[in-house]
């Protein structure tokens, strides 16, 4: 018997070493899928055009009493929402949420991940989009987070939310603004302003005008992902333009 014919006939009788080799084979080819599937995303972004990515239709809350908007999407960054990081941040995430939202509130520790790991270059803006037919306290939530704004504490409030998701009785939110120091008089009259609910409908409306069907939907400079976007997909984009400088 040749050697030839004596290692194949080895190789054969350890399985684990066949095992081995296909598990190999295997990481190899997810290693490759999701590296191409980063660089397609950061392509699509970079390249300054309105474009739906693909999507996450499973992590996603929809809205079903909304009309699908068929309308061009609309430019959804504004001034007056509740924002993160610099104006001339090279990505800028536009977010609509719901604080009741189960996958809102899965994307929450991705979003804050990202904003730790790139405060200079990511600038956050959350607008609501609170599903009242669905969450029935969502819409209380929306307020307190804009009141929080309002006292220059809108990211501790929007942490106390998702990290207290269903809390949101009124004395649950009182307490919320107590524990991260806000003017209760303020905040008080703040959450009975007409004004307030004012500026949720606005975002709801600019949702709709967007055709933003659920929650979450992210605008990652103009690109729209519907759902929550896995961490180190969001990453991973995010590194690449800023690495890159490329931003519409």
């Amino acid at each position: 018997m040749s050697d030839t014919e004596t290692n194949a006939r080895s190789w054969r009788h350890h399985p684990l070493a066949v095992v081995g080799t296909a598990v190999g084979a295997i990481f190899a080819m997810l290693l490759f899928l999701f590296i191409w599937r980063v660089f397609f995303f950061y392509r699509l972004i970079s390249s300054g055009a309105i474009i739906d990515l693909p999507q996450y239709p499973g992590r996603l809350t929809l809205a079903g009493s909304w009309e699908q908007n068929a309308a061009p999407i609309a430019d959804v960054v504004t001034a007056d929402d509740p924002h993160v990081g610099p104006a001339a941040a090279k990505v800028t995430i536009v977010e609509f949420a719901d604080f009741e939202c189960p996958f809102s509130h899965e994307a929450f520790t991705t979003v804050r991940q990202i904003l730790a790991e790139f405060p200079n270059d990511v600038r956050l803006i959350y607008r609501d989009s609170p599903l009242d037919s669905i969450h029935t306290r969502a819409r209380a939530a929306a307020k307190a987070a804009n009141c929080a704004d309002a006292q220059d504490k809108f990211l501790a409030m929007h942490d106390k939310l998702f990290q207290n998701a269903g809390a949101f009785k009124d004395n649950d939110l009182r307490f919320y603004a107590q524990q991260i120091g806000l003017d209760p008089l303020r905040f008080e009259q703040c959450m009975s302003a007409e004004e307030t609910n004012a500026e949720i409908d606005r975002d709801v409306a600019d949702a709709q005008a967007a055709g933003v069907r659920g929650t979450p939907t992210f605008f990652i400079n103009g690109a729209r992902v519907e759902g929550a976007i896995p961490y180190p997909i969001l990453r991973d984009i995010v590194g690449q333009i800023v690495s890159g400088g490329n931003a519409p």
